[in-house]
């Protein structure tokens, strides 16, 4: 692709989260006479490929307006996320703006892992030709809608209902509790850090909203009627939930249902949307990048950037952590809906939820 093409309305900067779309998408690109890699050999180049764009994108609005694209992958390993890793793949990171900026992609998106830049040093990466987003507060906006949704669908009263969110004291976690922390009967939270978990406890004691933490996910399990997962972190097992609890999975990877052990009425994939009047890909990858049992499904951190790229709204939206207001989830939520872009209908590793 050229790369001196000016002026992309948006661009994402990403990574895959699993070797399974990897090898899927890595073979896709080769010359079928050459036959398939075996996964080993693509986890040994994998790792040495340079940040780059791998196709652009065509985004279509219920106004009638486009939007054009790019999608760039930092290449960064699925299995190698955790702190370990941090330096060399903050290095991808920058390395995947670097080559947004260079494209002159108006705002970008930080997916995923990605997103870690924007939450800490931005002024790093800050620059007048090219805007940047974690896409937090639409993530945030489809978690909170939908769970709203899967209540009234399951006749579950919020205002009754006692609800977890592990991964509480992170961005979107946070964002979590501030847009439902009125409209729940009890908030749980669960998160890595205990002085983190005490410090969101105590802000909350002091508006008078009910509430328990724990840096152990197991002894908050039993008290939910309603789980958000927003843990980045890989999470072993879902064990002692009450029956026919409501789990949103809005991790990334997401990856709760095979761990959940007991009965439950409804688990979902959280966080993400769906474009109703379409998207294309060039070249087209869909039959191995994107599968999803329903058409034209996006993260909502992506689908953040094309929203502001219809507004014209080229401005750092979601950065920093701990700065989503209920006003911004709102405000975000809204434009989307003007160009047909939605909550993505309920689904899981198995396929749609039909209700």
């Amino acid at each position: 692709m050229d790369s001196s093409t000016p002026c992309l309305d948006f661009a994402v900067v990403g990574h895959q989260d699993s070797w399974e779309n990897i090898a899927a998408f890595v073979n896709r690109l080769r010359n079928k006479s050459q036959g398939d890699l075996s996964l080993q050999k693509i986890k040994n180049i994998f790792p040495f490929i340079p940040a780059r764009d791998l196709f652009r994108v065509k985004v279509n609005s219920k106004t009638g307006a486009s939007i054009n694209g790019v999608y760039i992958d930092t290449f960064i390993e699925p299995d190698k996320l955790n702190t370990s890793y941090l330096r060399s793949n903050i290095k991808k990171v920058h390395d995947g703006i670097a080559c947004a900026k260079k494209m002159g992609a108006k705002v970008v998106a930080l997916g995923g892992f990605t997103s870690i830049v924007l939450e800490g040093n931005f002024d790093s990466i800050s620059t007048k030709n090219s805007k940047f987003t974690t896409g937090n507060t639409l993530t945030s906006a489809f978690i909170v809608k939908s769970i709203e949704k899967a209540a009234l669908q399951k006749n579950v009263d919020l205002k009754l209902s006692s609800l977890l969110i592990v991964g509480a004291t992170g961005d979107i976690g946070m964002a979590c509790v501030q847009y439902l922390k009125n409209r729940t009967h009890k908030l749980l939270l669960c998160a890595r850090n205990e002085k983190q978990l005490k410090k969101l406890s105590d802000q909350l004691d002091d508006e008078n909203i009910e509430n328990d933490y724990s840096i152990s996910l197991r002894d908050l399990i039993p008290k939910a009627d309603i789980i958000i997962c927003v843990a980045s972190s890989n999470i072993s097992e879902i064990s002692n939930c009450k029956e026919n609890v409501i789990i949103s999975d809005a991790g990334y990877p997401k990856n709760l249902d095979s761990k959940v052990e007991n009965n439950f009425d409804l688990i979902f994939h959280g966080g993400m949307g769906q474009v109703n009047f379409g998207f294309e890909f060039y070249p087209d990858y869909t039959d191995s990048f994107y599968q999803y049992p329903a058409p034209n499904i996006i993260h909502g951190c992506i689908l953040e950037a094309m929203i502001l790229a219809f507004e014209n709204k080229y401005e750092d939206y979601s950065i920093g952590k701990g700065n989503i207001s209920i006003d911004k989830i709102e405000e975000i939520y809204k434009l989307g809906l003007k160009h047909g872009i939605t909550v993505a209908p309920f689904y899981n590793s198995k396929g749609l939820i039909i209700n």
